[in-house]
């Protein structure tokens, strides 16, 4: 009978702690998404409708942003919205958290070529090289200050991460091309993305460094998929712009491509 009390005790204690922790969680990781995402893309993302049940681990995310580099048009260069995720839930108190999968379905990337050797997407790619080091490096310092202090748990500073499957699949790639005043526009398939322990090597992963894996890997399959696509009409809009270009100028533009990186 004792044990059956103290048994219940803990089930009360534990139950209590996951309704008082939810809205704490939610606030964590919009501000840790926030924090670190923008500083690995240079661009300003955040975190929208994030609703977990901690008693089974499983939950919903309504939307992750990319905001665009500057001189673009659209406000977003990827938007990912409609995404699952399954937490591992006693890793929630260790310093690594383990995801099981997170499934993103129906993925939106904003590709828009600015001229004939500038785009969004290689530019998002070259903020994310350069200043990966730097966010990580910003988030260890930040996680040595919080190991020394009571708000370590509460920050969610301090925590690794290891997604082991994360999958994105029905996406959408919006390609806009602005040349000499003419706008081309075309819409392509995204191929669906799988990756696998992310950060299990490390056993666990920083979360600038996993941000930074993750969007890398869906900026370079959309640029490479662009690439690799025969859009006419926004190869012709490109070409008719070559008229424009004077001397070796030109030939460069020729040797690296229309949609040059």
């Amino acid at each position: 009978m004792k044990k059956r009390y103290i048994f219940l005790s803990l089930l009360v204690i534990i139950l209590a702690g996951l309704y008082f922790f939810t809205p704490s969680l939610e606030s964590i990781v919009k501000q840790v998404v926030h924090k670190y995402g923008s500083a690995v893309t240079g661009t300003d993302v955040n975190l929208e409708g994030f609703d977990i049940k901690l008693t089974e681990g499983e939950g919903n995310i309504g939307k992750i942003t990319i905001g665009n580099p500057k001189n673009y048009k659209e406000k977003n260069i990827i938007e990912l919205g409609s995404i699952s995720v399954k937490v591992d839930i006693k890793s929630l108190t260790s310093d690594v958290i383990v995801i099981e999968s997170i499934d993103v379905n129906k993925p939106v990337i904003n590709y828009e070529i600015l001229s004939l050797t500038q785009n969004n997407l290689s530019q998002l790619l070259e903020n994310i090289k350069n200043n990966t080091a730097s966010a990580e490096k910003a988030e260890t310092t930040a996680q040595e200050s919080a190991k020394a202090s009571e708000s370590a748990e509460k920050s969610g500073s301090s925590k690794k991460v290891v997604i082991k499957k994360l999958s994105i699949r029905n996406g959408e790639i919006s390609v806009a091309a602005n040349a000499v005043g003419e706008l081309a526009k075309a819409t392509l398939r995204l191929p669906d993305i799988t990756l696998n322990n992310i950060g299990e090597e490390k056993k666990g992963a920083s979360i600038a460094g996993t941000i930074s894996k993750v969007l890398t890997k869906i900026a370079d399959t959309a640029y490479t998929t662009v690439i690799d696509s025969n859009i006419t009409d926004l190869k012709n809009v490109a070409k008719e712009n070559l008229d424009n270009v004077v001397g070796g100028v030109k030939d460069r533009i020729k040797e690296i491509g229309i949609f040059g990186k």
